[in-house]
């Protein structure tokens, strides 16, 4: 069910949507707590910094910020800035007397001042120029980075000082002087990180791998004596010693400072943008974000932050993709989820003195390991050689120099790639087209080389398209190569476009070869090897066999995802591909079953999931609504508003299930009629959605057998048959 209505604004929106953000806005505060600690005693601040970016970002940020669903607060991308900041400027941590720390602070408030101009000159648009490669080339690197650099507080050694290559030559010598207490508090943490997301359980999933960290770890220290653990140290009275920090301006002459503020104003403003744009694709109601409204909100927080302590602010992806899975809807999750941490912070002190810094630390290995994950090379080196190269080019070159450098570097190797290829130097910053009309239709001829840096004038005829004519057709009859991150770009832009009722197609591109399988790899006319035919997995032989059995029409592959869109099933989900479809008929109604993989989350949140699901067509009146097993948030938000449809002559199904409507509880009683009821009272979990056309069926979370494909066609045809 896609909602049709789009949340509110404002007051009226708080007053709406109440519910649904607060309790958002609570369960995203349990996973920034620990995070918000953990990336401030990385910087080298006191772990009041990072909750004073947080509750600023959340109660005043969200209240001018551009995007709708987003998280304010500090990242772990900011971390090998902030470090290197305070060890250049005096000192960091508390072994160096948090020296530093003013000095950054100070840096902190220009960098926001210039992150906040940045916005003010509506420079948001060049979210769109960075390579895609080189963007995940920089973040690997800090992966790496935050890996190395923590992993000495995570088994109690020293931290020693130097650039990170340097440091990363101390590890073995750091394996003589571990503190088998604080490995111990880090194993537990890193065992909790990786199996949270593969146990099913409920009472488990109810609760934040990172919150799940703490319950056990804060007992764990207790248990093991907190005179052997380094334990995370906060200031009893916020206007004393160790409190709220003004910033000092004293190394504004030096270029240490300087170099810091570009690094705030920069790597800020790229991490911002690629997460507001990652969290709009994520967001139900497919809000457009205000991405120079968001740079001044950003920038100006980590202003303000900074004037009392506090570390800089971006729109943070792991927070913000959390946020939408709780069913946040308004920029209040935000807010709420700031005077939750607030509230933890004047009066749960002595509990977060009880944190060990090692779990802290341990958390952050397994963000730096998701962030630089062997997956994540896989994933490159499949989109393509180049895509690789320059991926590989962009890690290297951050590790040997620095953040700003590094992608600078990165950019650049992917410009001499692409001149080799034939790329003329016109076509560099402006992409070669003309344009056509017919009718309601519009089409753009492109022409020569498409490429990153020209996307931004290709976007600027599409915008223009789009506003005028229903249907915009671009043309790759003379294109001679198009690169990975414009296809990139133009899936998502004809994506949006149809949500808004326009279409947008790509006509002529046979004669382009795909450099890799990938669906969006880079295409290049010039390349005079075509890919060979990819052998069948043995899933696929299995599927179109038991197809063959039956006589029912078999697919390999699906290319209209829309169709497959319902509620709570892909709408907060990316749809990547549809295989193995088979299609039958039975009793006037088609029943279509496919394997599914979505991608839920983003960047560094993403999670890849596969799930076969059954579809219906042929039901008459099937409403909007979705249904789903009870679990803790539901309960909870049942506190606030009995918001679900319950039958009160069917107990039992009320009890375990929650049915949500946007306006259509009257179809729904019809459609749920006491046969259908009965039949789900005596039979164990269905998963059901419509999308005003369409049922959607599913059991379990993942890919199913033949056997259990057999059992969920059974049960469906019997549910149908009992509406």
């Amino acid at each position: 069910m896609k909602n049709t209505e789009i949340p509110k604004k404002g007051i009226t929106g708080l007053k709406t949507h109440f519910k649904d953000d607060l309790i958002s806005g609570f369960s995203v505060s349990l996973i920034a707590l620990p995070l918000c600690l953990g990336i401030a005693i990385a910087s080298g601040v006191p772990p009041l910094a990072g909750l004073i970016a947080a509750i600023i970002g959340g109660l005043i940020a969200s209240r001018i910020s551009g995007t709708f669903v987003t998280i304010s607060g500090p990242a772990a991308g900011l971390i090998v800035i902030t470090l290197g900041a305070a060890e250049a400027m005096g000192g960091a941590g508390a072994e160096g007397g948090y020296s530093g720390y003013p000095h950054v602070l100070g840096a902190i408030i220009i960098g926001g001042l210039i992150m906040a101009l940045f916005g003010l000159l509506k420079v948001g648009k060049v979210g769109d120029y960075f390579p895609s490669a080189a963007v995940h080339g920089m973040l690997a690197a800090i992966g790496i980075i935050i890996i190395i650099k923590q992993f000495f507080p995570a088994i109690g050694a020293p931290s020693p000082k130097g650039e990170i290559l340097e440091v990363a030559t101390d590890i073995p010598h750091a394996l003589t002087e571990l503190n088998l207490y604080a490995l111990t508090i880090a194993l537990i943490s890193m065992v909790i990180l990786i199996m949270h997301p593969i146990l099913k359980l409920k009472f488990i999933k109810m609760i934040p791998a990172p919150m799940w960290v703490l319950i056990f770890t804060i007992p764990t220290a207790i248990l093991l004596g907190t005179e052997n653990l380094a334990m995370v140290e906060m200031p009893h009275n916020l206007f004393g010693e160790g409190g709220f920090q003004l910033p000092s301006f004293e190394k504004i002459g030096e270029s240490e400072f300087w170099i810091a503020v570009i690094g705030f104003a920069l790597v800020s403003a790229i991490e911002s943008l690629l997460s507001a744009k990652a969290v709009d694709s994520l967001d139900p109601y497919k809000r457009s974000s205000n991405l120079n409204k968001d740079l001044i909100s950003m920038g100006a927080g980590s202003s303000l932050s900074a004037l009392i302590g506090g570390l800089p602010m971006i729109s943070e992806i792991v927070r913000s993709s959390a946020n939408v899975n709780n069913g946040a809807k308004t920029q209040w999750a935000n807010f709420f989820h700031g005077g939750f941490l607030l509230i933890y912070l004047l009066i749960g002190v002595t509990i977060i003195e009880m944190i060990p810094i090692s779990a802290l630390a341990a958390m952050l290995v397994f963000t730096g390991f998701k962030l630089a994950s062997p997956r994540e090379f896989k994933h490159m080196f499949q989109i393509g050689l180049m895509e690789f190269e320059i991926f590989v080019v962009t890690l290297i070159a951050v590790l040997a120099t620095d953040l700003i450098i590094g992608i600078v570097i990165g950019i650049l190797f992917k410009y001499v790639l692409i001149l080799f290829k034939g790329t003329k130097f016109r076509e560099l910053f402006k992409s070669n087209l003309y344009i056509s009309h017919e009718g309601e239709i519009k089409t753009i001829h492109l022409k020569g080389s498409q490429i990153f840096s020209n996307y931004l004038s290709l976007k600027k005829k599409m915008d223009s398209g789009v506003q005028k004519y229903n249907e915009l057709i671009l043309d790759f009859a003379e294109v001679e190569f198009i690169d990975h991150t414009v296809m990139e770009h133009l899936e998502d832009y004809a994506r949006l476009a149809k949500l808004n009722g326009k279409d947008v197609h790509i006509e002529n591109a046979d004669g382009l070869n795909p450099v890799s399988t990938h669906p969006l790899a880079a295409r290049d006319r010039r390349s005079k090897t075509k890919l060979k035919n990819i052998n069948i997995n043995a899933r696929t032989l299995q599927l179109l066999s038991f197809s063959n059995e039956k006589n029912y029409q078999f697919s390999t592959k699906l290319d209209d995802y829309s169709e497959w869109e319902f509620y709570h099933f892909t709408i907060r989900k990316q749809i990547l591909s549809i295989e193995n479809a088979i299609q039958y008929q039975k009793n006037g109604m088609t029943y279509q079953i496919a394997d599914i993989t979505t991608k839920t989350g983003a960047e560094v949140t993403a999670n890849i999931q596969k799930i076969t699901a059954i579809k219906v067509s042929g039901i008459s009146e099937v409403p909007k609504f979705y249904l789903q097993r009870k679990d803790f948030l539901e309960a909870l938000k049942d506190v606030f508003d009995h918001n679900d449809i319950t039958f009160a002559n069917f107990p039992k199904f009320s009890k375990h299930y929650a049915i949500h409507a946007d306006d259509a509880e009257e179809k729904v009683r019809q459609l749920f009629n006491e046969h259908l009821l009965s039949y789900m009272e005596t039979h164990s979990t269905i998963f059901m959605s419509g999308n005003g056309k369409d049922l959607l069926v599913h059991l379990d979370d993942k890919l199913l057998n033949i056997n259990e494909i057999q059992a969920v066609i059974s049960r469906t045809e019997k549910l149908v048959s009992a509406m």
